[in-house]
């Protein structure tokens, strides 16, 4: 499952996700949370989730910071960010450098301006290799829509003329350390989300069956106009409870 804008709005339940999330585990349905942002460590998610009443641990969440440090693996990096991606990177025994990085790493940052631009662009020219955690163009809030990690890269990727290595949704590298996670094969797997240009096409490429469920930042419209077909559309987690019991 994904979170923003499937799970919650910022500090804010989407309706219904409580409930379902009960209904999967009473039924036996482990639910491992994948999210592309990567400015909240996992325990931050853990506790957000546990405040709405939905039982969460650690091991049940993957960060785009997380899939990002654990795909590196190496190396020193200078990286445009917030906490969970600092922390991730350490924890992975990956250096920070903000003189001669062996990467520069761009996620979602409450705070980048444009030195932080500048910073990054330099490092690039001078070879760095250019990693970003996702593409999210926006993210559905509690106050509406806010932009997403993809707004960074877009001025990165202007500023440096350099395409950068994508980590997150719709790339297939989250997903395989997911499947991995879970210890299940794709055909076992529903991916869920509410973003059918990430979430989605991470699920078709991964080769597990999607539900796109428009609480969030995709409308059905724009899923009807998409090249990446869900297997399901449902409007709430009404629907997706009425569907998981069809299936």
């Amino acid at each position: 499952m994904d979170l923003d804008g499937t799970v919650y709005y910022g500090k804010d339940e989407v309706p219904g996700a409580c409930d379902f999330i009960k209904t999967c585990q009473k039924k036996g349905i482990r639910i491992l949370y994948v999210t592309n942002r990567a400015n909240r460590p996992p325990e931050e998610i853990r506790d957000q989730l546990r405040s709405f009443k939905i039982p969460c641990e650690t091991d049940d969440v993957l960060t785009a910071a997380q899939a990002t440090a654990r795909y590196l693996k190496k190396g020193s990096a200078y990286y445009i960010g917030e906490e969970g991606m600092r922390l991730a990177l350490e924890e992975e025994g990956i250096t920070l450098n903000d003189v001669n990085p062996d990467y520069v790493i761009v996620s979602f940052d409450r705070e980048f301006n444009y030195a932080k631009l500048k910073k990054a662009c330099s490092l690039i020219f001078k070879g760095a290799k250019f990693v970003a955690s996702n593409p999210d163009r926006g993210l559905k809030m509690e106050d509406g829509i806010s932009p997403g990690t993809g707004a960074i890269i877009a001025a990165v990727e202007t500023g440096s003329a350099v395409k950068p290595l994508m980590i997150g949704k719709p790339e297939g590298i989250i997903f395989e350390m997911a499947l991995q996670k879970l210890g299940m094969n794709k055909n076992e797997v529903i991916a869920i989300g509410d973003n059918v240009d990430t979430d989605i096409p991470a699920g078709i490429t991964a080769g597990t069956r999607t539900a796109l469920i428009l609480t969030g930042i995709s409308t059905y419209e724009e899923a009807m106009r998409s090249p990446h077909k869900a297997t399901w559309t449902v409007r709430d987690f009404a629907e997706l409870s009425a569907l998981l019991e069809e299936i």
